[in-house]
């Protein structure tokens, strides 16, 4: 199986969220609705200013080589897409292991820990800590249970997700325990995630 295969269970968190917050979108003041006021075509004129709504959103691809190989990742392996698409909303970036037995993949968006937790394609939520931050651990169900883990921290404007995801015929030594990887490589890597 390719690494960019394993990254599946990142494309369904990025998609479903991104799918979960869709239907928030509408016209609305102050955060709440408002009824239209014509049934006519609205019409639009240029903006004079654009607002990257990624703006506040960390990139994780901007984690050192050199932090990354330390732990164990090729770095020739980064890729900024999940499953071949760039997510709107979020900054994703992801290495396989060195050897090829597991991938980590670093989600950031400014999604929370409790839009998370509301998940149900997801179980086995466990509240925990990465140094100091507030974050939360899950699981995929089914057959990948075991083969995968989400180790999501707290930021400023919203959360970063760790994802290890095991190959398939990877053996336990090379690869780890998922949740055990997961928090390891988290707790490394948490002087590089934003703060406030």
């Amino acid at each position: 199986m390719t690494g960019k295969a394993k990254l599946l269970p990142a494309a369904a968190l990025a998609l479903g969220a991104m799918l979960l917050l869709a239907g928030c979108n509408g016209d609305s003041t102050d955060g709440k609705p408002t009824a239209a006021t014509s049934s006519a075509p609205k019409t639009t004129t240029a903006a004079t200013t654009s607002v990257d709504p990624e703006a506040a959103v960390w990139d994780p691809c901007t984690i050192p080589d050199s932090a990354l190989t330390a732990l164990g990742l090729n770095t020739a392996s980064k890729d900024n897409k999940v499953a071949g698409v760039d997510p709107t909303g979020w900054k994703v970036c992801s290495w396989e292991s060195e050897p090829k037995a597991y991938n980590l993949g670093i989600l950031s968006s400014e999604h929370t820990l409790e839009e998370a937790r509301q998940r149900t394609d997801y179980a086995d939520f466990t509240s925990t800590t990465v140094g100091t931050r507030p974050a939360l651990q899950f699981r995929e169900p089914g057959a990948t249970h075991d083969l995968t883990c989400w180790l999501a921290v707290e930021v400023p404007h919203g959360m970063v997700e760790f994802d290890v995801a095991n190959r398939y015929g990877s053996s336990g030594a090379k690869a780890g325990e998922p949740c055990a990887q997961a928090r390891r490589l988290a707790e490394a890597l948490a002087t590089y995630l934003p703060v406030r």
